[in-house]
């Protein structure tokens, strides 16, 4: 251990005794000890970000992983809306020990993948919880989770419950369409043949929606694929994730993807993004559904898209959309 990291380590350790705490169990399966009413929180996951500032608000995040928020003049006017100081928090590509010392954390949500760090880290005295929301129940358990070891359980409560209630819209809606009137549908991600496989949550997005994912039999993670198999897939619409530097107008004017059925018909469209990317496992992610729903059935489904993104972001972020520049970026 360095001379600096020690220094750091005994200066934590002496401003940690008695403090009230409460136990909890991470998706990691690790019983984790944190502190009642953390003041000082980081977030080294991208995805656990926005259910922190859903829970907690800025003011106690000092330092987090960003989603990738767009330089958009609605996204820029909302970050600032949501925290003014989120540029100075931002944490670098890797993230040390060293660097969470000394922003005199209190607990750190981190994902699966940062067992090594949550080690360092307990060494030192400051809990980490180990987060992996992947799926419509991960998000639940990770969102009840958070609550209470954030002290904020109704918190918690207000926000499942909307993303029940937006889940069940789209579930009533999606389920009167016959199987037969649900499209095919391919889930582009950051290149034209990289694609989402059967497993990922953003084809679970897709049936939610009302669509049948063409790579529902492919397993694992984003899968590279090449175009005679996305050719033989023939999907009937496109959806490019919000972070792609893919355009629609980038397959719409290749040649080779001409005689895909989507492209004929012009059903290729990217996701937009507000704030954090509406394809991933967080519980705004319900919005991002509901675009898919009313993309792939616009004359089955309809919903207030508008108003329940305004709504949601009120709500939970503290934010006003102003909706002109909303209706511009839905392509309304």
């Amino acid at each position: 251990m360095s001379r600096t990291l020690t220094v750091l380590v005994l200066s934590v350790l002496a401003l940690a005794g008695g403090v009230a705490q409460v136990r909890v169990v991470d998706q990691a399966g690790r019983e984790v000890l944190v502190p009642s009413e953390p003041q000082r929180i980081a977030s080294a996951f991208g995805v656990a970000t926005p259910y922190l500032y859903a829970l907690v608000g800025g003011e106690r995040i000092v330092a987090a992983r960003y989603l990738g928020v767009p330089d958009h003049p609605l996204s820029r006017a909302l970050m600032a809306q949501l925290d003014p100081a989120f540029a100075a928090k931002a944490l670098p590509g890797e993230i040390t020990a060293e660097e969470l010392i000394a922003r005199k954390v209190d607990l750190v949500v981190a994902g699966l993948k940062h067992q090594d760090l949550a080690r360092l880290l307990e060494v030192v005295g400051i809990p980490t919880l180990l987060v992996g929301p992947e799926t419509l129940e991960g998000i639940r358990e990770v969102t009840g989770l958070l609550g209470r070891a954030l002290g904020r359980p109704e918190r918690a409560s207000e926000l499942l419950a909307f993303y029940e209630s937006v889940l069940e819209t789209a579930a009533q809606a999606a389920g009167a369409i016959p199987a037969e009137a649900k499209p095919r549908v391919l889930v582009v991600g950051t290149s034209p043949l990289r694609v989402a496989s059967g497993a990922m949550y953003q084809s679970r997005m897709v049936e939610l929606a009302g669509g049948l994912p063409v790579t529902r039999d492919l397993p694992g993670s984003w899968q590279n694929v090449n175009i005679e198999q996305i050719l033989l897939w023939n999907p009937e619409v496109i959806f490019i994730v919000p972070y792609s530097p893919v355009s629609p107008e980038d397959l719409l004017q290749n040649p080779l993807w001409q005689p895909l059925a989507a492209v004929q018909a012009g059903r290729v469209h990217k996701m937009p993004q507000i704030l954090f990317a509406w394809d991933t496992p967080i519980p705004e992610s319900v919005l991002g559904i509901l675009w898919m729903a009313q993309l792939l059935h616009p004359e089955a489904i309809r919903v207030d898209l508008r108003g329940t993104v305004q709504m949601f972001y009120r709500e939970f972020y503290g934010c006003e959309v102003d909706w002109e520049a909303l209706s511009a970026l839905l392509g309304e």
